[in-house]
């Protein structure tokens, strides 16, 4: 780990899920919901997506669930780096890092290198229901 933290500066901390605050709810409470859901005392259905998305999160980042072994050519030190759940609606980690991504893609490949303003349009409360129904403004 020293020699590579001399030539880039940056030392590979492995992120720790299941320390976090979120981590910990989830865990703790999610066969709890199944089975309010299950008992009829909650009158909400879970898709399937999302029970899967909810425990592929439980699984993200911890080496007991699967891990790489990486090695460096030059300095010989290798890592563990975890499997991630790739989600795209719950976890933190991954949906950061494909903010991240399409950011990147949108500055390097998509956008032209001119200046951009963002404008937003917004329609009273009243008007909104209407224009989502028909996409007409006229007698709001």
């Amino acid at each position: 780990m020293a020699s590579a933290a001399r030539t880039t500066g940056v030392v590979y901390e492995r992120r720790r899920p299941e320390k976090t605050t979120l981590y910990e709810i989830v865990r703790d409470n999610v066969e709890t919901l199944y089975g309010a859901i299950d008992d009829g005392a909650i009158a909400v259905r879970i898709p399937k997506h999302a029970k899967k998305e909810l425990e592929a999160y439980l699984d993200c980042g911890l080496l007991c669930r699967g891990f790489a072994r990486l090695r460096c050519h030059r300095c010989e030190d290798s890592r563990l780096v975890a499997f991630s759940c790739k989600g795209r609606g719950f976890c933190p980690s991954c949906l950061g890092r494909r903010m991240c991504a399409t950011a990147a893609n949108l500055i390097e490949d998509v956008l032209p290198e001119v200046a951009f303003r963002p404008w937003v349009l917004t329609f009273p409360f009243p008007w909104r229901r209407r224009l989502a129904r028909t996409g007409r403004c006229s007698g709001c």
